[in-house]
């Protein structure tokens, strides 16, 4: 590390308010800031840092970042970068892996309650102006209270969304990739999560997951994208779920086959899903999860939240301070798993 370094550049919206998180535990820091999606641009102006936060997506040759000793991206998910030239050198890959907890899970049971709930119907009778009491669609599908939850990725994500199952008195049982490390080891906000492990009923390895599917009246897919992960929900899962439970995927869309679950949809496999992510982004407005009266779509924006990139900052300073303490940073990405 240079004497007055840390040397960082970032192409990130990070604020000056932000920066005074960084300026606590390295004042002596340099900072280069250039708001810009181009990985041309970026690399221009970062040819001396040692640390760098960028979008995944930047194809950055290493050579010409010569200091470079770890990036931190922007998002959890890491795919965009998986084979490039960056993946492939000594740099450390650190994801945004925690940032998201709350905003993503919140999302998650809003879904949830919509669903359940038909607040959907009831929508579309509001804008009638229709009182629908007798209808027959206008009927709740029964409170979470007593139901069971399914977390398949017990991960930052997914603990958060565990700990809100608890406080609707859902049974919780979920799957990790180490399922006998049940301590949280990445970034974790103070507010959010099951740090130790101890909310879930049950947590499996990957092997729990057949159990899972057939057991939950809630199944929530949690896990990072990764070619281990691709289609890790197809018809065989669809089909061993019960026919009244519901899926929603905040993970990435190629993690469910989603012409499976389009004939889930529409043969009654499953009762409904709420999708944030989809194997072609934008979706198609030719797709049929546009039309289904038991989905809820939204554009990839679980993660969207005011804090953001504060939140972000927060990792990036952590990290910057246990690096000078000689510590392991956290979130950083095994290139091998591509989580």
């Amino acid at each position: 590390m240079s004497s007055s370094g840390p040397t960082i550049f970032s192409s990130l919206p990070f604020t000056d308010e932000d920066w005074t998180l960084l300026r606590a535990v390295a004042p002596e820091a340099v900072v280069r800031q250039t708001l810009t999606h181009d990985a041309a641009v970026a690399a221009g102006q970062m040819a001396d840092a040692e640390i760098a936060a960028i979008y995944p997506e930047m194809d950055i040759d290493p050579a010409a970042v010569p200091k470079l000793r770890w990036i931190i991206t922007a998002s959890a998910g890491v795919d965009a970068m998986i084979g490039k030239p960056m993946w492939k050198s000594g740099v450390q890959v650190v994801n945004a892996s925690g940032i998201h907890a709350h905003s993503i899970a919140e999302l998650v049971f809003g879904m949830l309650l919509a669903l359940r709930h038909r607040l959907p119907f009831f929508l579309r009778r509001q804008e009638e102006h229709v009182w629908s009491q007798q209808e027959k669609q206008a009927r709740s599908a029964g409170e979470l209270v007593g139901l069971t939850m399914g977390v398949i990725g017990y991960g930052s994500i997914g603990r958060e969304v565990g700990r809100l199952a608890k406080a609707f008195r859902m049974r919780l049982i979920a799957t990790s990739i180490d399922a006998g490390q049940r301590r949280d080891t990445g970034f974790v906000l103070p507010t959010a999560g099951d740090c130790e492990g101890a909310l879930a009923d049950v947590l499996g390895g990957p092997e729990f997951q057949d159990e899972l599917l057939t057991e939950s009246d809630i199944v929530v897919v949690a896990v990072p994208s990764s070619p281990a992960t691709r289609h890790l929900i197809g018809e065989a899962e669809l089909r061993a779920m019960k026919r009244s439970a519901l899926l929603v995927n905040i993970a990435r869309g190629a993690v469910v086959d989603e012409q499976a679950l389009i004939r889930a949809l529409r043969e009654g496999w499953i009762a409904g899903a709420g999708l944030d992510v989809f194997e072609q982004e934008p979706l198609p407005a030719e797709s049929p999860l546009w039309d289904f009266d038991n989905v809820i779509v939204t554009p990839h924006i679980a993660g969207d939240s005011p804090s953001y990139w504060r939140r972000l900052m927060m990792l990036m300073a952590e990290n910057v301070q246990r690096e000078r303490a000689g510590q392991p940073l956290l979130n950083v990405v095994d290139k091998e798993r591509a989580f």
